[in-house]
Protein backbone atom coordinates (compact mmCIF):
# COMPACT_ATOMS: atom_id res chain seq x y z
CA UNK A 1 0.00 0.00 0.00
CA UNK A 2 2.89 2.53 0.82
CA UNK A 3 4.27 2.02 -2.84
CA UNK A 4 0.49 2.96 -4.09
CA UNK A 5 1.01 5.67 -2.27
CA UNK A 6 4.43 6.57 -3.37
CA UNK A 7 3.37 6.22 -6.90
CA UNK A 8 0.26 8.06 -6.59
CA UNK A 9 1.76 11.08 -4.74
CA UNK A 10 4.64 11.41 -7.12
CA UNK A 11 2.31 12.16 -10.40
CA UNK A 12 0.48 14.50 -8.36
CA UNK A 13 4.04 16.58 -7.54
CA UNK A 14 4.64 16.54 -11.26
CA UNK A 15 1.37 17.98 -12.48
CA UNK A 16 1.64 20.25 -9.75
CA UNK A 17 4.87 21.37 -10.74
CA UNK A 18 3.67 21.34 -14.66
CA UNK A 19 0.41 23.77 -13.39
CA UNK A 20 2.92 26.26 -11.75
CA UNK A 21 4.89 26.42 -14.28
CA UNK A 22 2.07 26.87 -17.11
CA UNK A 23 1.21 29.62 -14.99
CA UNK A 24 4.06 31.76 -14.47
CA UNK A 25 4.16 31.17 -18.71
CA UNK A 26 0.67 32.68 -19.35
CA UNK A 27 0.87 35.54 -16.50
CA UNK A 28 4.67 36.54 -17.93
CA UNK A 29 3.35 35.93 -21.85
CA UNK A 30 0.56 38.94 -20.30
CA UNK A 31 3.71 40.78 -19.06
CA UNK A 32 5.75 40.72 -21.90
CA UNK A 33 3.23 42.06 -23.81
CA UNK A 34 2.41 45.17 -21.36
CA UNK A 35 6.12 45.89 -21.43
CA UNK A 36 6.14 45.46 -25.19
CA UNK A 37 3.62 48.29 -25.58
CA UNK A 38 5.14 50.14 -22.84
CA UNK A 39 8.81 50.26 -24.67
CA UNK A 40 6.75 51.76 -27.70
CA UNK A 41 4.85 54.55 -25.93
CA UNK A 42 5.87 57.44 -27.62
CA UNK A 43 7.98 56.89 -30.08
CA UNK A 44 6.21 59.00 -33.07
CA UNK A 45 6.90 62.11 -34.58
CA UNK A 46 9.71 64.21 -33.12
CA UNK A 47 9.75 62.34 -29.91
CA UNK A 48 12.88 61.30 -28.35
CA UNK A 49 11.74 58.52 -26.43
CA UNK A 50 14.99 55.76 -26.53
CA UNK A 51 13.64 52.47 -28.11
CA UNK A 52 14.71 50.34 -25.38
CA UNK A 53 12.90 46.62 -25.74
CA UNK A 54 11.64 45.88 -21.78
CA UNK A 55 10.16 42.55 -22.29
CA UNK A 56 14.15 41.34 -23.22
CA UNK A 57 14.75 42.29 -19.32
CA UNK A 58 11.54 39.90 -18.48
CA UNK A 59 12.96 37.06 -20.32
CA UNK A 60 16.15 37.42 -19.23
CA UNK A 61 15.36 37.72 -15.64
CA UNK A 62 12.88 34.15 -16.18
CA UNK A 63 16.07 32.66 -18.19
CA UNK A 64 18.19 33.38 -15.13
CA UNK A 65 16.28 32.45 -12.34
CA UNK A 66 13.52 29.73 -13.80
CA UNK A 67 16.03 28.14 -16.55
CA UNK A 68 14.36 27.50 -20.16
CA UNK A 69 10.89 28.09 -19.24
CA UNK A 70 11.83 31.83 -19.93
CA UNK A 71 11.74 30.75 -23.48
CA UNK A 72 8.10 30.05 -24.20
CA UNK A 73 7.54 33.58 -22.70
CA UNK A 74 9.62 35.15 -25.27
CA UNK A 75 7.61 33.04 -28.31
CA UNK A 76 4.26 33.66 -27.14
CA UNK A 77 4.60 37.15 -25.95
CA UNK A 78 6.29 38.45 -28.94
CA UNK A 79 3.94 36.39 -31.69
CA UNK A 80 1.17 38.06 -29.19
CA UNK A 81 2.29 41.45 -29.76
CA UNK A 82 3.20 41.67 -33.31
CA UNK A 83 -0.25 39.97 -34.47
CA UNK A 84 -1.91 41.86 -32.33
CA UNK A 85 -0.45 45.24 -33.36
CA UNK A 86 -0.52 44.03 -36.96
CA UNK A 87 3.01 45.11 -36.96
CA UNK A 88 3.98 42.34 -40.15
CA UNK A 89 2.44 39.03 -41.47
CA UNK A 90 2.64 35.52 -39.31
CA UNK A 91 5.89 34.59 -40.79
CA UNK A 92 7.56 37.38 -39.51
CA UNK A 93 6.11 37.45 -36.39
CA UNK A 94 6.88 33.68 -36.04
CA UNK A 95 10.74 34.48 -37.06
CA UNK A 96 10.68 37.11 -34.48
CA UNK A 97 9.40 35.35 -31.90
CA UNK A 98 11.90 32.39 -32.36
CA UNK A 99 14.38 34.94 -32.33
CA UNK A 100 13.54 36.20 -29.22
CA UNK A 101 13.13 32.73 -27.94
CA UNK A 102 16.33 31.49 -28.70
CA UNK A 103 18.24 34.47 -27.09
CA UNK A 104 16.20 33.63 -23.98
CA UNK A 105 17.39 29.84 -24.32
CA UNK A 106 20.79 30.94 -24.99
CA UNK A 107 20.93 33.00 -21.89
CA UNK A 108 19.32 29.78 -19.74
CA UNK A 109 22.28 27.91 -20.97
CA UNK A 110 25.21 30.45 -20.45
CA UNK A 111 24.11 31.65 -17.37
CA UNK A 112 23.64 27.58 -16.06
CA UNK A 113 27.77 27.47 -17.68
CA UNK A 114 28.93 30.45 -16.76
CA UNK A 115 27.56 31.14 -13.07
CA UNK A 116 27.89 29.52 -9.70
CA UNK A 117 24.47 29.72 -8.78
CA UNK A 118 21.38 32.27 -9.26
CA UNK A 119 22.77 35.13 -7.43
CA UNK A 120 23.59 38.09 -9.65
CA UNK A 121 24.73 39.76 -6.94
CA UNK A 122 27.02 37.33 -5.38
CA UNK A 123 30.20 37.92 -7.48
CA UNK A 124 31.58 40.30 -10.37
CA UNK A 125 32.23 37.09 -12.01
CA UNK A 126 28.48 36.27 -11.70
CA UNK A 127 27.69 39.64 -13.30
CA UNK A 128 29.32 40.03 -15.90
CA UNK A 129 28.74 35.94 -16.87
CA UNK A 130 25.47 37.32 -16.86
CA UNK A 131 25.99 40.53 -18.75
CA UNK A 132 27.85 38.49 -21.52
CA UNK A 133 24.88 36.05 -21.42
CA UNK A 134 22.47 38.91 -22.15
CA UNK A 135 24.52 40.32 -24.51
CA UNK A 136 25.16 37.04 -26.75
CA UNK A 137 21.23 36.47 -26.15
CA UNK A 138 20.47 39.72 -28.18
CA UNK A 139 22.93 39.15 -31.09
CA UNK A 140 21.89 35.66 -31.68
CA UNK A 141 18.23 37.48 -31.71
CA UNK A 142 19.50 40.69 -33.37
CA UNK A 143 21.14 37.61 -36.66
CA UNK A 144 17.75 36.35 -36.92
CA UNK A 145 15.55 38.89 -37.25
CA UNK A 146 17.77 40.11 -40.04
CA UNK A 147 16.41 36.83 -41.59
CA UNK A 148 13.52 38.76 -42.19
CA UNK A 149 13.74 42.62 -41.82
CA UNK A 150 16.02 43.50 -44.74
CA UNK A 151 17.26 47.03 -42.91
CA UNK A 152 18.97 45.20 -39.96
CA UNK A 153 21.60 43.31 -42.42
CA UNK A 154 23.49 46.65 -42.90
CA UNK A 155 26.13 46.69 -39.98
CA UNK A 156 27.97 50.44 -40.15
CA UNK A 157 28.27 52.02 -36.56
CA UNK A 158 24.54 53.40 -36.60
CA UNK A 159 22.53 50.92 -38.32
CA UNK A 160 19.78 49.29 -37.74
CA UNK A 161 21.02 46.06 -36.31
CA UNK A 162 23.32 47.82 -33.69
CA UNK A 163 20.15 50.03 -32.48
CA UNK A 164 18.01 46.42 -32.71
CA UNK A 165 20.80 44.93 -30.16
CA UNK A 166 21.19 47.49 -28.10
CA UNK A 167 17.53 48.18 -27.56
CA UNK A 168 17.88 44.35 -26.43
CA UNK A 169 20.93 44.84 -24.63
CA UNK A 170 19.52 48.33 -22.62
CA UNK A 171 16.04 47.13 -21.57
CA UNK A 172 17.82 43.78 -19.95
CA UNK A 173 20.22 46.24 -18.10
CA UNK A 174 16.78 48.06 -17.00
CA UNK A 175 14.51 45.80 -15.99
CA UNK A 176 16.65 42.26 -14.92
CA UNK A 177 18.16 43.24 -12.13
CA UNK A 178 15.25 44.74 -10.46
CA UNK A 179 13.20 41.45 -11.66
CA UNK A 180 16.09 39.10 -10.34
CA UNK A 181 15.70 40.81 -6.75
CA UNK A 182 11.98 40.92 -6.59
CA UNK A 183 11.72 37.43 -8.05
CA UNK A 184 12.87 35.86 -4.86
CA UNK A 185 15.56 34.13 -3.67
CA UNK A 186 17.25 37.66 -3.33
CA UNK A 187 18.93 37.41 0.40
CA UNK A 188 18.81 40.88 0.97
CA UNK A 189 15.89 43.02 2.76
CA UNK A 190 13.36 43.96 0.38
CA UNK A 191 11.49 46.50 2.19
CA UNK A 192 13.86 47.60 4.80
CA UNK A 193 15.24 50.10 2.46
CA UNK A 194 12.19 51.34 0.80
CA UNK A 195 11.09 52.67 4.19
CA UNK A 196 13.85 54.32 4.59
CA UNK A 197 13.80 58.69 4.33
CA UNK A 198 16.99 58.95 2.03
CA UNK A 199 15.44 56.68 -0.59
CA UNK A 200 11.93 58.43 -0.44
CA UNK A 201 13.58 61.42 -0.39
CA UNK A 202 15.74 60.79 -3.51
CA UNK A 203 13.47 59.08 -5.38
CA UNK A 204 10.56 61.70 -5.11
CA UNK A 205 13.59 64.43 -6.29
CA UNK A 206 14.30 62.15 -9.33
CA UNK A 207 10.24 62.03 -10.58
CA UNK A 208 9.78 65.58 -9.98
CA UNK A 209 13.19 67.08 -11.61
CA UNK A 210 12.09 64.16 -14.52
CA UNK A 211 8.80 65.91 -15.16
CA UNK A 212 9.89 69.54 -15.08
CA UNK A 213 12.59 68.56 -17.77
CA UNK A 214 10.80 66.30 -20.13
CA UNK A 215 7.46 68.11 -19.94
CA UNK A 216 9.59 71.55 -21.17
CA UNK A 217 8.15 73.62 -17.92
CA UNK A 218 12.24 74.80 -18.32
CA UNK A 219 13.75 75.88 -21.03
CA UNK A 220 16.94 74.21 -22.28
CA UNK A 221 18.46 73.57 -25.69
CA UNK A 222 20.45 70.48 -24.94
CA UNK A 223 19.50 67.20 -24.80
CA UNK A 224 17.66 65.47 -22.15
CA UNK A 225 19.85 67.44 -18.83
CA UNK A 226 17.73 64.68 -17.08
CA UNK A 227 20.79 62.57 -18.01
CA UNK A 228 22.61 64.50 -15.96
CA UNK A 229 20.63 62.63 -13.05
CA UNK A 230 21.93 59.22 -14.30
CA UNK A 231 24.93 59.26 -12.19
CA UNK A 232 22.63 58.89 -9.10
CA UNK A 233 22.42 55.05 -9.90
CA UNK A 234 25.93 54.99 -8.65
CA UNK A 235 24.54 56.53 -5.00
CA UNK A 236 22.06 53.87 -4.88
CA UNK A 237 23.89 51.36 -5.75
CA UNK A 238 26.56 52.22 -2.63
CA UNK A 239 23.76 53.06 -0.46
CA UNK A 240 21.13 50.99 -0.45
CA UNK A 241 20.68 46.95 -1.33
CA UNK A 242 20.08 45.02 -4.18
CA UNK A 243 16.68 44.87 -4.01
CA UNK A 244 16.29 48.73 -3.16
CA UNK A 245 18.97 50.18 -5.75
CA UNK A 246 17.88 48.01 -9.03
CA UNK A 247 14.53 49.15 -8.41
CA UNK A 248 16.08 52.96 -8.32
CA UNK A 249 17.77 52.29 -11.78
CA UNK A 250 14.99 51.09 -13.26
CA UNK A 251 12.79 53.90 -12.65
CA UNK A 252 15.63 56.42 -13.30
CA UNK A 253 16.30 54.48 -16.47
CA UNK A 254 12.92 54.41 -17.36
CA UNK A 255 11.93 58.14 -16.96
CA UNK A 256 14.42 59.13 -18.98
CA UNK A 257 13.85 56.79 -21.71
CA UNK A 258 9.91 56.40 -21.42
CA UNK A 259 8.81 59.88 -20.99
CA UNK A 260 8.87 61.36 -24.70
CA UNK A 261 10.00 65.22 -25.43
CA UNK A 262 8.87 66.87 -27.80
CA UNK A 263 11.45 69.45 -28.04
CA UNK A 264 12.96 69.69 -31.82
CA UNK A 265 16.58 71.42 -30.07
CA UNK A 266 18.77 68.35 -30.02
CA UNK A 267 22.17 67.73 -29.74
CA UNK A 268 24.37 66.21 -32.57
CA UNK A 269 27.44 64.72 -31.50
CA UNK A 270 28.17 63.50 -34.83
CA UNK A 271 26.36 63.55 -38.16
CA UNK A 272 25.85 59.67 -37.50
CA UNK A 273 24.62 59.43 -34.10
CA UNK A 274 21.51 60.13 -33.56
CA UNK A 275 20.10 61.24 -30.46
CA UNK A 276 17.95 58.20 -29.27
CA UNK A 277 21.51 56.61 -29.98
CA UNK A 278 22.95 58.79 -27.31
CA UNK A 279 20.63 58.10 -24.83
CA UNK A 280 20.91 54.18 -25.21
CA UNK A 281 24.75 54.61 -24.92
CA UNK A 282 24.08 57.05 -22.05
CA UNK A 283 22.14 54.04 -20.03
CA UNK A 284 24.18 51.54 -20.89
CA UNK A 285 27.20 53.44 -19.86
CA UNK A 286 25.73 54.62 -16.56
CA UNK A 287 24.32 50.94 -15.68
CA UNK A 288 27.28 48.97 -15.91
CA UNK A 289 28.85 50.49 -13.58
CA UNK A 290 26.19 51.31 -10.81
CA UNK A 291 25.81 47.40 -11.45
CA UNK A 292 29.47 46.61 -10.48
CA UNK A 293 29.39 48.95 -7.46
CA UNK A 294 26.35 47.56 -6.13
CA UNK A 295 28.25 43.81 -6.92
CA UNK A 296 31.08 45.28 -4.71
CA UNK A 297 29.00 46.86 -2.26
CA UNK A 298 27.46 44.00 -1.76
CA UNK A 299 30.16 41.96 -1.10
CA UNK A 300 31.67 44.22 1.27
CA UNK A 301 27.81 44.37 3.09
CA UNK A 302 28.21 40.25 2.99
CA UNK A 303 32.09 40.61 4.50
CA UNK A 304 31.50 42.79 6.82
CA UNK A 305 28.11 40.68 8.34
CA UNK A 306 30.08 37.13 8.24
CA UNK A 307 33.38 39.31 10.15
CA UNK A 308 30.23 40.69 12.79
CA UNK A 309 28.85 36.77 13.08
CA UNK A 310 32.70 35.61 13.18
CA UNK A 311 33.12 38.15 15.98
CA UNK A 312 30.26 37.52 18.24
CA UNK A 313 30.90 33.85 17.49
CA UNK A 314 34.42 34.61 18.53
CA UNK A 315 33.11 36.46 21.54
CA UNK A 316 30.61 33.86 22.78
CA UNK A 317 33.48 31.22 22.63
CA UNK A 318 35.83 32.85 24.48
CA UNK A 319 33.11 33.90 27.13
CA UNK A 320 32.02 30.23 27.01
CA UNK A 321 35.53 29.22 27.35
CA UNK A 322 36.09 31.92 30.31
CA UNK A 323 32.96 30.76 32.07
CA UNK A 324 33.96 27.01 31.72
CA UNK A 325 37.92 27.76 33.15
CA UNK A 326 36.11 29.90 36.08
CA UNK A 327 34.51 26.79 36.97
CA UNK A 328 37.12 24.77 36.50
CA UNK A 329 39.01 27.19 39.04
CA UNK A 330 36.57 27.05 41.39
CA UNK A 331 36.09 23.13 41.34
CA UNK A 332 39.99 23.10 41.63
CA UNK A 333 39.90 25.49 44.30
CA UNK A 334 37.39 23.28 45.72
CA UNK A 335 39.34 20.26 45.75
CA UNK A 336 42.10 21.81 46.93
CA UNK A 337 40.36 22.75 50.16
CA UNK A 338 38.11 19.93 50.72
CA UNK A 339 38.91 16.68 52.40
CA UNK A 340 38.35 13.98 50.09
CA UNK A 341 36.71 11.48 52.17
CA UNK A 342 34.87 13.16 54.79
CA UNK A 343 34.01 15.98 52.78
CA UNK A 344 34.92 18.93 54.86
CA UNK A 345 37.56 21.44 54.49
CA UNK A 346 40.94 19.97 54.77
CA UNK A 347 43.98 20.98 57.22
CA UNK A 348 45.28 23.48 54.06
CA UNK A 349 41.77 25.90 53.80
CA UNK A 350 41.45 25.76 58.02
CA UNK A 351 44.76 27.24 58.65
CA UNK A 352 43.98 29.95 55.87
CA UNK A 353 40.54 30.54 57.65
CA UNK A 354 42.35 30.34 61.33
CA UNK A 355 44.78 32.98 59.78
CA UNK A 356 41.58 35.04 58.49
CA UNK A 357 40.19 34.88 61.73
CA UNK A 358 43.26 35.58 64.05
CA UNK A 359 43.86 38.76 61.87
CA UNK A 360 40.12 39.77 62.02
CA UNK A 361 39.91 38.81 65.85
CA UNK A 362 43.57 41.64 66.09
CA UNK A 363 41.67 44.21 64.69
CA UNK A 364 38.39 44.02 66.51
CA UNK A 365 39.29 42.87 69.38
CA UNK A 366 37.10 39.60 69.26
CA UNK A 367 37.65 36.16 70.97
CA UNK A 368 38.27 33.08 69.10
CA UNK A 369 37.73 29.30 70.24
CA UNK A 370 39.45 26.26 68.86
CA UNK A 371 38.40 22.66 69.44
CA UNK A 372 40.26 19.66 68.39
CA UNK A 373 38.67 16.24 68.40
CA UNK A 374 39.89 13.23 68.70
CA UNK A 375 38.06 9.68 67.58
CA UNK A 376 38.53 7.43 70.54
CA UNK A 377 40.67 4.09 69.62
CA UNK A 378 40.22 4.54 65.89
CA UNK A 379 43.21 2.31 65.07
CA UNK A 380 41.63 -0.46 67.09
CA UNK A 381 38.47 0.39 65.59
CA UNK A 382 40.40 -0.12 61.63
CA UNK A 383 41.75 -3.18 63.26
CA UNK A 384 38.56 -5.09 64.21
CA UNK A 385 36.23 -3.58 61.69
CA UNK A 386 38.47 -2.94 58.38
CA UNK A 387 39.47 0.82 56.81
CA UNK A 388 36.31 0.08 54.61
CA UNK A 389 34.53 0.69 57.85
CA UNK A 390 36.61 2.74 59.30
CA UNK A 391 36.20 5.57 56.38
CA UNK A 392 32.38 4.82 56.63
CA UNK A 393 32.35 6.21 60.54
CA UNK A 394 34.51 9.10 59.94
CA UNK A 395 31.87 10.32 57.43
CA UNK A 396 29.36 9.69 59.49
CA UNK A 397 31.11 11.39 62.26
CA UNK A 398 31.68 14.18 59.84
CA UNK A 399 28.00 15.09 58.76
CA UNK A 400 26.87 14.85 62.31
CA UNK A 401 29.97 17.42 63.20
CA UNK A 402 28.44 19.17 60.03
CA UNK A 403 25.05 19.36 61.26
CA UNK A 404 26.03 21.29 64.43
CA UNK A 405 27.27 24.27 62.87
CA UNK A 406 25.13 26.95 62.76
CA UNK A 407 26.88 29.95 62.16
CA UNK A 408 28.49 30.72 58.07
CA UNK A 409 31.59 32.01 60.32
CA UNK A 410 32.13 27.93 61.74
CA UNK A 411 34.35 26.18 60.24
CA UNK A 412 34.88 22.18 60.76
CA UNK A 413 37.91 20.83 58.88
CA UNK A 414 39.73 16.94 59.00
CA UNK A 415 42.93 17.85 61.02
CA UNK A 416 44.54 14.60 59.86
CA UNK A 417 43.82 10.84 59.86
CA UNK A 418 40.79 10.42 62.61
CA UNK A 419 41.24 14.57 64.02
CA UNK A 420 38.65 16.99 63.66
CA UNK A 421 39.59 20.38 64.11
CA UNK A 422 36.16 22.94 64.89
CA UNK A 423 36.92 27.09 64.98
CA UNK A 424 34.47 29.06 66.26
CA UNK A 425 35.21 33.26 65.77
CA UNK A 426 33.54 35.04 68.21
CA UNK A 427 32.94 32.64 71.20
CA UNK A 428 33.90 32.42 74.91
CA UNK A 429 35.43 29.47 76.14
CA UNK A 430 32.46 28.57 77.79
CA UNK A 431 30.04 28.90 75.09
CA UNK A 432 32.59 26.95 73.09
CA UNK A 433 32.43 24.27 76.09
CA UNK A 434 28.95 23.89 75.20
CA UNK A 435 28.64 23.14 72.09
CA UNK A 436 31.65 20.66 71.92
CA UNK A 437 29.28 18.56 74.24
CA UNK A 438 26.85 18.89 72.00
CA UNK A 439 29.10 17.56 69.48
CA UNK A 440 30.58 14.30 71.60
CA UNK A 441 26.65 13.58 72.36
CA UNK A 442 25.95 13.80 68.25
CA UNK A 443 28.43 11.66 67.70
CA UNK A 444 27.41 8.96 70.50
CA UNK A 445 24.01 9.18 68.57
CA UNK A 446 25.15 7.85 65.73
CA UNK A 447 25.36 4.79 67.85
CA UNK A 448 28.34 3.02 66.05
CA UNK A 449 29.48 0.45 68.02
CA UNK A 450 33.15 -0.09 68.73
CA UNK A 451 34.26 -3.41 70.38
CA UNK A 452 37.39 -2.14 70.75
CA UNK A 453 36.68 1.07 72.96
CA UNK A 454 37.78 0.98 76.53
CA UNK A 455 35.67 4.03 76.75
CA UNK A 456 32.47 2.61 76.23
CA UNK A 457 30.61 0.26 73.52
CA UNK A 458 30.08 3.05 71.02
CA UNK A 459 32.33 5.43 68.85
CA UNK A 460 32.92 7.98 70.97
CA UNK A 461 35.24 11.38 70.46
CA UNK A 462 37.43 13.43 72.79
CA UNK A 463 37.55 17.43 72.51
CA UNK A 464 40.27 19.63 73.76
CA UNK A 465 38.83 23.01 73.94
CA UNK A 466 40.58 26.58 73.83
CA UNK A 467 39.80 30.45 73.50
CA UNK A 468 41.46 33.40 73.39
CA UNK A 469 41.73 37.33 72.44
CA UNK A 470 43.99 37.43 69.55
CA UNK A 471 45.46 40.71 70.77
CA UNK A 472 46.74 38.61 74.52
CA UNK A 473 50.28 38.98 74.94
CA UNK A 474 52.66 36.94 72.86
CA UNK A 475 49.45 35.29 71.91
CA UNK A 476 49.54 33.45 68.22
CA UNK A 477 47.28 31.13 66.12
CA UNK A 478 49.38 28.37 66.70
CA UNK A 479 49.69 28.83 70.00
CA UNK A 480 45.89 28.56 70.82
CA UNK A 481 46.26 25.37 68.71
CA UNK A 482 48.53 23.87 70.50
CA UNK A 483 46.51 24.84 73.75
CA UNK A 484 43.53 22.69 72.53
CA UNK A 485 45.74 20.26 71.70
CA UNK A 486 47.20 19.76 75.19
CA UNK A 487 43.42 20.03 76.60
CA UNK A 488 42.59 17.19 73.81
CA UNK A 489 45.44 15.06 75.43
CA UNK A 490 44.33 15.92 79.35
CA UNK A 491 40.95 14.34 78.22
CA UNK A 492 41.97 11.23 76.35
CA UNK A 493 44.58 10.64 79.73
CA UNK A 494 41.17 11.27 81.97
CA UNK A 495 39.48 8.13 80.06
CA UNK A 496 38.19 9.69 76.84
CA UNK A 497 35.02 10.53 75.56
CA UNK A 498 34.52 13.73 77.30
CA UNK A 499 35.28 17.38 76.58
CA UNK A 500 38.34 19.31 78.52
CA UNK A 501 38.52 23.19 78.59
CA UNK A 502 40.98 24.23 81.38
Amino acid sequence: MAHVASRNQRPRGIEQRLANRLQLVLSSSCAYVVLAILSTLGRSGDSTTSPFWLPAGLTNALALRVGYWGTPVALLGDLVNDLGHGGGHAGQALVLGLGHAGGTALVAYLCRRWMQGQNLFGSLTNLFAFLGAVSLGGLLSTVTAALVMPELRGWPFASEAINWWTSDFGGSLILAPALVCWLGRSGTPRWTDLARPEFSLLLATTVAVSLVLNLDLVKVLSLRPFALLMPLTLWSAFRFSPAAATLFNTVLAMLLTLLPSQRVHLLELTTNLETEQVLQLLVIATLIPALVVLVVNSDRSRSSRKLAQQAASLERTVLERTRSLEQANAQLQRLSSTDGLTGLANRRHFDAVMQQEWSSGIAHDTVLAVALLDVDHFKAYNDHYGHPAGDRCLQAIAQALQGQMRNPSDCVARYGGEEFVVLWPGLTLAAASAIAERLRQAVLELAIPHAANAAGPLVSLSIGVAATHPRAKLNSAQSLIELADQRLYAAKAAGRNRVITG
